[in-house]
């Protein structure tokens, strides 16, 4: 069943926003689904059929700002998005024996490792394309990180289309929250299995923005400081991954909910 078709539920957080959940409900163990930056939950939908057809329940969520979801004014930075998470899971009774497994895609990995970091109750952690990112290590100011990653909008923040224009100030508010990001902090504090998904370029193709040498330098950084994790290498363009190799994904997800079930090994 895609994840356009489960049941979209919209869940008035506590002292938060109202999200958007697609949740399809199977016996086994839940996966709960986070999209990247300018991005929504049915880009899982490949992927989610996969988990779903092998038993598993799922929720695809929209983070606040993206898809169906409300839009505050603010509250669009890393923590505070996997802070919406953490009241989320406890308000689907995502707890105890159902505690979720929980995988990210692009800043929605970012989001997910914060989630993991600082709440306990997690079964297992997937990152997919993100999460061990560290642009400042690459850049060396915000500006030229933004102006890098969107050619079509460069601007700083004197700009009056900052200001003006609410989806800008939303995606500036997550650029910044991932250029400041410190996911080596994070590491130590996360002791479920985590199963990385990086994208890198194909041998033989060029690299001029050292894209896939930051990535490696990243998977590598992660191994050293998480207690329980393995990588999965991918090739070609991480922005498209889930659609391009959803039964991959799939794939290392359904492994990893059999590593992280508490009789396991």
């Amino acid at each position: 069943m895609p994840v356009e078709q489960g049941e979209v539920q919209m869940v008035q957080l506590i002292d938060g926003p109202a999200l958007a959940v697609a949740r399809i409900e199977a016996p086994l163990r839940p996966f709960l689904l986070v999209h990247g930056e300018s991005s929504d939950s049915s880009v899982w939908g490949q992927v989610a059929e996969r988990l779903v057809e092998s038993g598993h329940e799922i929720a695809a969520v929209d983070l606040r700002g993206h898809g169906r979801s409300a839009s505050p004014g603010s509250g669009y930075d890393t923590d505070t998005c996997a802070d919406d998470l953490a009241t989320l899971l406890d308000q689907l009774g995502y707890t105890g024996a159902r505690s979720p497994i929980v995988a990210g895609h692009g800043w929605g990995a970012n989001v997910a490792l914060s989630l993991a970091a600082r709440r306990d109750g997690l079964t297992g952690l997937c990152c997919i394309d993100g999460g061990w990112t560290r642009p400042a290590w690459r850049y060396p100011s915000f500006e030229r990180f933004w102006n890098t990653e969107n050619p079509d909008t460069p601007m700083d923040d004197s700009d009056a289309a900052v200001a003006s224009d609410p989806i800008v100030t939303r995606r500036r508010e997550v650029a910044r929250s991932i250029f400041l990001g410190e996911p080596r902090a994070w590491y130590p504090l996360i002791g479920v299995p985590t199963v990385l998904c990086p994208v890198v370029p194909p041998d033989g193709v060029s690299d001029p923005e050292g894209g896939g040498t930051a990535t490696r330098t990243g998977i590598a950084e992660a191994l050293g400081g998480l207690a329980r994790a393995r990588v999965s290498w991918y090739y070609g363009d991480g922005a498209r991954v889930l659609t391009t190799e959803p039964g991959r994904i799939a794939d290392d997800l359904l492994a990893l909910a059999a590593d992280a079930e508490p009789d396991a090994g």
